[in-house]
């Protein structure tokens, strides 16, 4: 081919691609304003660094699966044969394709809307993105489309592109593997051992694209964790390191088609987060997740995209859910969606709800408490402590995505006597950290107090997101003492019962609008049941978000004459009441738990243990997830999916009892505790 013929081949390839990129901002701020919600800027800066890849560099097949995405098939096990990972969107795998990793799964949708504009999935699938039953979640896992692994909790990617360039190599295969990363990444210690384990095995065969658009979840990265000089660092760990513009696709393109010379390749694409939507700039530093608190607001970025979209006159209407969904060819049900949605009237004597408990009381409770700080791994407003960053800023420590080493910084603030609560989502506690926290603060039995939110499936972000594990794990520690908290007055308390415990101390908290079940005047207290009913036919163990579903069930079944002695336990470790023991003697049918975890270490666990040492002869039901990861969807979808709601145990009643109740998901509906909308929506993880 001719010089000339080459140019206007490039120019034709670079014109389509800056289709896509613009294809993809229209696309991801239409979804933004139509779903009152949306991860926008991270769609403005890797736009061109998508649409390259998937436009120019990746030698990726044609899709030959159906381009509207399959609802969630279930999770990988021996009982699932036909599982399937969501990379067939990215053409069928060979020994000179090339594979993609998405290592920050929040660009899920950016993604998406990439794989669209390439031709690569249907409109339709958009319309599926975080809806119940779905495979388009909103943290993008292995099975959602153009995905390949579990990469939601942030700097896995990198090490499972490794291991699979690695693989590809030993079996002679000339494809090459692609991470797109954040730049936030690069405060993960897991990032720099991959990066130091590539350049010793010489994985020439990786090239590594960053979105390096300077913003994190708590604002710029340089005010929370800086990690400039990025390029100088990488080329210290031995890698091969290119610092582009990230908007120019011409350069984009130039680095992902070079000679290998035995290093891993980073581009390092520098980008705007508010590139070609001026109107985002007014939100900065707060960028990562925009959700619209105003109809007026909603309006301006809607103005925007009628410039995005070039036309004289585009009218963008916000279509209510039911509209949408017959155009889904993929039945899925709707979650909760838009902070703008009006609030339902409290039902009649229905108990008060209360917002962003734990964030003010906080501030009120460490005002004479100088010893006492807070700790953030980026998700400072996610977990409610904003204010108090804003009332003590000397007493607030940003650490960055770095939970590792935020566990063992802790312990040697509390080994001089300082008192530091640490806060970030519970599983990033104890997934991410589990060895720090044994040897750093555990074992030397050190007064840190580790503050864990979205435990369970309060969250619809999926498996990497979902803490359903993390009583069994914690519980396993020496001097490890586990609170939960059912409703205000315990988020309330919560403080008070931490400041008595002389050792660490780990809490599954709750965030946003929260209802109070339980009387102000009856605060939480260490190792003691709440009774809630009375009752000598079931004695009914719940924890957490449960006893509220609890208390709808046992309301039902006290007026089919069933006596309930329903008990809330806040105390997981240690268990040491004795009025539990008591009441499940005198149950007449036995005892039922119920808690917002796996049956496997937790509540139940801890139940059939004290009853076994006790010597105790009852029929035990265990109400929780059975040994089976969760999915993204919302609470009430997946609690009712997993077994795990009101109807649920009227059914193991029924079961234990051997009588049939004819109570109905209806009536049950009928019977409210409390009407809950959370202004802390799951959503703006």
């Amino acid at each position: 081919m001719k010089a000339a013929d080459k140019e206007k081949t490039s120019m034709r390839r670079q014109d389509e691609v800056r289709r896509i990129a613009a294809g993809i901002r229209r696309r991801v701020l239409e979804h933004t304003i139509k779903n009152n919600g949306g991860y926008l800027s991270q769609a403005c800066s890797s736009a061109e660094i998508l649409a390259t890849l998937y436009g120019i560099v990746m030698n990726l097949g044609r899709v030959d699966v159906p381009l509207v995405p399959p609802p969630f098939a279930g999770v990988p096990s021996a009982g699932n044969p036909h599982y399937v990972t969501g990379a067939a969107f990215n053409g069928p795998q060979g020994k000179d394709r090339d594979r993609f990793f998405l290592s920050p799964a929040q660009y899920a949708l950016v993604l998406y809307a990439t794989l669209i504009e390439t031709g690569r999935m249907a409109e339709e699938g958009l319309l599926q993105f975080n809806k119940d039953g779905s495979s388009v979640e909103m943290i993008g896992a292995e099975h959602s489309p153009g995905m390949e692994s579990m990469t939601g909790s942030l700097g896995q990617g990198i090490s499972q592109a490794a291991g699979t360039a690695m693989a590809r190599k030993r079996n002679n295969e000339t494809g090459r593997v692609f991470v797109f990363m954040s730049d936030g990444e690069f405060q993960i210690g897991q990032t720099w051992e991959a990066l130091q384990a590539m350049s010793f095995h010489m994985l020439d065969n990786v090239i590594i694209y960053v979105d390096v658009n300077g913003f994190q979840c708590d604002g710029k990265m340089c005010t929370v964790m800086d990690v400039e000089p990025l390029d100088k660092r990488l080329e210290a760990f031995g890698a091969r390191v290119f610092r582009v513009n990230g908007h120019d696709i011409k350069r984009l393109a130039a680095a992902g088609s070079l000679t290998p010379d035995g290093r891993p390749v980073v581009v390092l694409a520098d980008t705007d987060a508010c590139r070609g939507l001026d109107v985002l700039k007014a939100r900065a530093p707060k960028m990562h997740y925009v959700r619209f608190s105003t109809e007026e607001e909603k309006e301006k970025y809607a103005a925007a995209l009628i410039e995005l979209q070039d036309k004289d006159i585009v009218r963008i209407e916000v279509k209510a859910k039911a509209e949408v969904e017959d155009k889904v060819e993929v039945q899925v049900e709707d979650k909760v969606q838009g902070a703008s949605q009006p609030k339902p009237k409290p039902e009649p004597g229905s108990p008060e709800i209360l917002s962003r408990v734990h964030a003010k009381n906080l501030v009120k409770w460490a005002a004479d408490k100088p010893k006492v700080l807070v700790l953030s791994a980026d998700l400072t407003s996610s977990t409610e402590i904003d204010l108090f960053r804003q009332t003590y800023p000397d007493r607030f420590l940003s650490m960055g995505v770095a939970e590792q080493n935020m566990m063992s910084f802790a312990g040697g603030l509390a080994r001089e006597g300082l008192i530091p609560f640490v806060h970030t989502f519970a599983v990033f506690i104890y997934r991410r950290a589990y060895d720090q926290i044994a040897m750093s603060i555990s074992y030397p039995n050190l007064r840190v107090r580790m503050i864990g939110f979205l435990p369970g499936i309060t969250t619809p972000g999926g498996a990497t997101h979902q803490a359903i594990e993390d009583v069994a794990i914690m519980r396993a520690l020496p001097n490890m003492t586990i609170l939960e908290c059912g409703d205000a007055t315990e988020v309330e308390s919560v403080l008070d019962v931490i400041e008595k415990i002389d050792g660490p101390v780990y809490v599954r908290m709750l965030r946003g609008e929260t209802p109070r079940l339980f009387n102000s005047s009856l605060p939480m207290k260490l190792g003691t049941a709440r009774v809630l009913s009375e009752g000598n036919d079931i004695t009914l163990l719940t924890s957490g978000i449960m006893t509220e579903e609890a208390m709808r069930g046992a309301q039902v079944l006290r007026k089919r004459g069933i006596s309930v002695q329903h008990m809330h336990i806040s105390t997981l470790k240690p268990f040491n009441d004795e009025s539990v023991l008591e009441a499940i003697v005198k149950s007449r049918y036995g005892v039922i738990t119920m808690e917002n975890h796996t049956i496997i270490g937790g509540l139940g666990t801890i139940i059939a243990e004290k009853m076994a040492e006790a010597g105790i002869a009852k029929r035990l039901v265990r109400i929780g997830l059975r040994d089976t990861f969760a999915h993204g969807a919302s609470k009430q979808y997946l609690l009712k999916e997993y077994g795990m709601d009101a109807l649920a145990l009227i059914k193991e009643v029924e079961a234990l009892t051997g009588q049939q109740f004819g109570i109905s998901e209806d009536e049950l509906s009928r019977t409210h505790i409390a009407p809950i909308h959370s202004k802390a929506k799951a959503e703006a993880l």
